[in-house]
């Protein structure tokens, strides 16, 4: 699986457009995008993600963590073959 740079910097650029200033890009058995702090977002956003990314891969939102302490439900989403 591969995605490019110019790839990359278009999701940075529509996510900074619906308000998410922080994005990271981790691995945990397939590449994930982490918004914010662990958090979910919105449809439209999810939409243009999947849109900009190649065709034979899709967004999953994946629960990472239940913790009350820091606000409940730990989000991020995995970058997946359709």
């Amino acid at each position: 699986m591969r995605l490019d740079l110019k790839t990359i910097a278009k999701i940075y650029q529509d996510a900074k457009a619906y308000g998410v200033d922080n994005i990271e890009i981790g691995y945990n058995g397939a590449f994930t995008l982490r918004f914010g702090y662990w958090e979910k977002i919105n449809d439209l956003l999810l939409d243009k993600i999947n849109y900009v990314i190649p065709d034979h891969l899709c967004l999953e939102l994946n629960l990472v963590d239940e913790d009350d302490e820091c606000g409940g439900e730990l989000w991020n989403y995995k970058i997946v073959r359709k």
